[in-house]
């Protein structure tokens, strides 16, 4: 089974391929924290501990309700570590077994930050600054567990999907 993420900082696109994949019939998981920021009406970039658990726990369900040969990723578990990290919070021991233990295709699609694209909006708070510096948390995560990175051209979101598609 391959569970396939795309995963970069705030604003790179990611969502937009995800979107792309579904059109041609993928399954995909979305990414959740949107819909929680709008729903808890969250205004403040630096999230608190339990934000971030909930959003873990939902990534780790997502993984479980894997039921194909390939499915895509709008962020992972790790995300949430990467996250974390940028806002200094202590990662609890159990976040990293389970990042450990659950286990991603060793391959991971990452999305560099791109200035032309980022936009601000209602749930999407972070300055491009903060989308840099997410990215490089991102990087050192998945490194750090052994994932093998492979960043996605700055195209257009079709020849993004196929650059995807060619690598898997």
């Amino acid at each position: 089974m391959k569970r396939i993420v795309i995963t970069g900082g705030p604003g790179s696109g990611k969502t937009t391929i995800v979107d792309e994949l579904k059109r041609q019939s993928f399954i995909c998981f979305e990414e959740v924290s949107r819909d929680i920021i709008s729903n808890m009406n969250i205004t403040t970039v630096h999230k608190d501990l339990p934000f971030e658990e909930h959003i873990f726990n939902i990534r780790k369900q997502d993984f479980h309700k894997a039921h194909n040969d390939l499915q895509f990723y709008d962020r992972s578990m790790l995300d949430t570590l990467a996250y974390m990290q940028a806002n200094n919070h202590a990662i609890p021991k159990y976040m990293i077994s389970d990042c450990e233990d659950h286990r991603y295709f060793s391959s991971v699609f990452i999305l560099p930050p791109w200035n032309d694209i980022y936009t601000v909006d209602r749930e999407r708070l972070e300055s491009f600054e903060e989308a840099k510096t997410i990215y490089h948390e991102l990087t050192q995560v998945y490194s750090q567990f052994n994932y093998s990175l492979i960043e996605v051209p700055k195209l257009s979101p079709l020849l993004r999907t196929k650059f995807i598609l060619s690598k898997i």
